[in-house]
C-alpha cells in the first residue's frame, strides 16, 4: 500500500494514504448530513440578512433631518470653514454612495469608526454599555422563564380551578402593565417603603428590580404557552400510555408533556433573548443603569450614524445567533425533528 513520509522533530512518522482517503470520505460523509446541510444555509442566509439590516439603517439614519456637525457643536458659534472640515474629517462630505461603501469595507474588518459624540471607537463606546446590558438580559430571563414555567405548569395541571384563574391573572397583567409603570412601582414598595433592594448601584442585589421588570413581559408569555402546551398533549395517547403504565404523575409530567410543550416556549424564549440583548431602554432609564438600549437613545438624538449603525448589527446579530440556538435545541427536544 503506497504511503506518505512526514517529519516530526527529526523523526520520520509514516502515514497511509488508504487512511487518508478513508479521512477524507468519513469528512465529506459529515458534510453530506442533513443537519450539517442545514446549518451551512442557515450561515450563508445570515450575510444577506445581516447585509440587509445594515443598507436599511444607513439609508434610514441619512434621510432623517439634522446635520450632526451641528449637533456636535451644541449650538456653539463656528465659521463654515470649520463646519467644513468637521464634515470632511467625519467622511459626511463624500457621496452616500461612498459613504456606504467604505462603511461597508471598514465594518466587514471589524472596523466601525468613531463614535461623533464621544470620538472613542465604535466597539470600545458599547463594549463599556454591553456588560449591564448583558447582565440585566441574563437576570430577566432567568426569572422570565423561571416563573413562567413554574406559573405556566400550575395552571395547566389545574385547569379551570381558582389557581388557573389567579396564573392567567397574573400573566395577563404582566404583559398590560407598561414597563415604566411596573418599575415605579417595585422602586417604591420594595426600594423605598420596605427597602428590601437597592434602586440603584452595582452589583446583584441592584440587579434584582431591573431583572423582575425585564423578566415580567416574559413571564406572563411563557406562562400562557405553557398552560396552553399542556391542555393540548394532555389526552395525547403517549402520556395516557404513561399513566396507564403506572408511572408516577411527577414523572409524567415533567418528562413526557414538560418537554413536548416547551418547544414553542424555546422559539419565545429566543425571541426574548434578542429582545433582552438589544437593550432595555426604558428598565436602564428608569433605574439609571448603563446600557446599550441608554446608548442607543442617547446615539439617535445626537445622530450618532456609527454607534447607531453598529448597534442594529448587533441586535440583529443576536436574534439571529438565537433563533439558530433554538432550532438545534428543537432536535434535543422534539427526536422527530429533522433537518432536511
Amino acid at each position: 500500500m503506497a504511503s506518505l513520509v512526514l517529519r516530526r522533530a527529526g523523526r520520520p512518522i509514516r502515514a497511509e494514504a488508504g487512511e487518508e482517503k478513508e479521512g477524507g470520505a468519513a469528512a465529506l460523509l459529515l458534510l453530506e448530513t442533513p443537519l450539517t446541510q442545514y446549518v451551512v444555509r442557515r450561515l450563508l442566509w445570515t450575510l444577506p440578512v445581516l447585509l440587509a439590516a445594515t443598507t436599511l439603517a444607513f439609508l434610514v439614519l441619512h434621510l432623517i433631518p439634522g446635520d450632526p456637525v451641528n449637533l456636535m457643536l451644541a449650538g456653539r458659534p463656528a465659521s463654515e470653514e470649520i463646519r467644513e472640515n468637521l464634515r470632511r474629517n467625519l467622511g459626511l462630505d463624500k457621496p452616500f454612495a461612498e459613504q456606504y461603501l467604505h462603511y461597508l469595507g471598514n465594518a466587514f474588518r471589524g472596523d466601525f469608526g468613531k463614535s461623533f459624540r464621544s470620538g472613542l471607537p465604535v466597539v470600545e463606546a458599547i463594549g463599556q454599555q454591553l456588560p449591564a446590558t448583558m447582565q440585566l438580559a441574563a437576570g430577566g430571563l432567568l426569572i422570565g422563564v423561571t416563573l413562567g414555567l413554574g406559573l405556566g405548569l400550575l395552571a395547566g395541571l389545574r385547569p379551570g380551578t381558582p389557581t388557573d384563574g389567579l396564573v392567567m391573572f397574573i400573566a395577563l397583567l404582566g404583559i398590560s402593565m407598561p414597563g415604566y409603570w411596573t418599575g415605579m412601582l417595585l422602586i417604591y414598595f420594595f426600594g423605598v417603603r420596605l427597602e428590601w433592594a437597592p434602586i440603584v448601584g452595582s452589583g446583584l442585589p441592584a440587579l434584582i428590580l431591573p431583572s423582575i421588570v425585564v423578566g415580567s413581559f416574559a413571564i406572563g408569555d411563557i406562562a400562557r404557552l405553557v398552560r396552553s402546551s399542556l391542555l393540548d398533549i394532555r389526552g395525547e395517547d403517549y402520556i395516557r400510555t404513561a399513566r396507564a403504565k403506572g408511572l408516577p404523575p411527577r414523572r409524567v409530567v415533567l418528562r413526557h408533556a414538560l418537554r413536548n410543550a416547551l418547544i414553542p416556549v424555546v422559539t419565545l424564549m429566543g425571541l426574548q433573548l434578542g429582545l433582552f440583548v438589544g437593550g432595555g431602554v426604558i428598565t436602564e432609564t428608569v433605574f439609571a443603569r448603563p446600557g446599550v438600549g441608554v446608548l442607543l437613545v442617547q446615539s439617535i438624538l445626537d445622530k450618532d450614524y456609527p454607534v447607531i449603525q453598529a448597534i442594529i448589527l448587533m441586535t440583529t446579530t443576536a436574534y439571529i445567533v438565537a433563533n439558530f440556538l433554538v432550532d438545534m435545541l428543537y432536535v434535543v427536544l422534539d427526536p422527530r425533528v429533522r433537518y432536511a
